[in-house]
């Protein structure tokens, strides 16, 4: 009994050794300026003040990436920000917030050597922002086109699944509106644009745009655009580690919430932009 009790140790042990060692670890830190833009003063009870915000912080976070022998690609991140929050948009609003990301992809068909059909399972999550998004979960299964030539590659990808968003209430009280006011979630679509382009074998740029939008009616629920560029080179930095600088900017659809009643928009805001700096560096285990 004993015996066996250790080889279903050692077998364990083996298995999950071999299963850590299929994955590449990766962990980041950084600093981040969240700008929010166009902030209007149009219900003095709120306390905001009108113009653009910016709130420094750092930020951390834990990144998993694997590609099978069929060439599937994986990748997950856990990711926290650190604020310095000094224009409380959220007046009851918790330094801290977070970003979590799973991103799977694989070739569904293969025209030739740059042009194929990929499949997609794109989930994503942002908790607790400083523009006061309290909660915000978007799944969607997509299919795409991908041209690849050199170091060039563009994809175009369509998407179908669901998208909820909860905004902190303290806010849209001070503004009228009651908490039940203040969450959505639609079957939704997505339209996306991708491309990435190396420079040299240091250099690198990516870009991605995407708009959600409701199934129902079509009606726009969110636009995305991200730009990053990145240094990947051993002169400056240990092997396996990059260096990135990544602007993200969301701009909200907030049209469905609004109350006639009330007569001003849920939010004085309608956008979010973070600015970041930050180094990744691989984890042996």
């Amino acid at each position: 009994m004993r015996n066996s009790y250790k080889l279903s140790l050692l077998a364990s042990s083996l298995l999950l050794s071999t299963v850590v060692n299929a994955f590449e670890f990766e962990a980041s830190v950084g600093v981040h300026d969240f700008v929010v833009s166009d902030i209007k003063n149009d219900v003095a009870a709120d306390g905001i003040s009108s113009g653009t915000s910016h709130t420094l912080g750092v930020n951390a976070a834990i990144y998993v990436k694997h590609q099978t022998a069929n060439k599937i690609n994986f990748l997950a991140k856990a990711e926290a920000f650190l604020d310095r929050d000094k224009d409380h948009l959220d007046p009851d609003h918790i330094p801290i917030w977070f970003d979590f990301l799973l991103d799977i992809d694989g070739p569904m068909y293969t025209i030739n050597d740059k042009n194929a059909l990929k499949w997609y399972i794109l989930m994503d999550n942002r908790q607790n922002t400083v523009s006061c998004i309290e909660r915000e979960v978007r799944q969607h299964l997509g299919v795409g086109y991908e041209f690849k030539s050199g170091g060039f590659r563009f994809d175009f990808n369509l998407y179908a699944g669901f998208y909820y968003i909860e905004i902190d209430d303290d806010t849209p009280s001070a503004r009228g509106y009651t908490r039940q006011d203040t969450d959505d979630g639609e079957a939704s679509n997505v339209v996306e644009f991708e491309a990435a382009y190396d420079f040299n074998k240091n250099w690198s740029l990516y870009g991605n745009i995407k708009r959600y939008a409701a199934n129902t009616g079509m009606e726009n629920l969110e636009d995305n655009a991200e730009v990053r560029l990145t240094y990947s080179g051993s002169e400056f930095l240990t092997d396996g580690s990059t260096l990135n600088f990544k602007v993200k900017h969301v701009k909200y659809n907030f049209d469905r919430f609004y109350r006639a009643d009330v007569g001003v928009p849920i939010l004085p805001f309608d956008n979010d932009t973070l600015i970041q700096a930050y180094v990744t560096l691989p984890i042996s285990f």
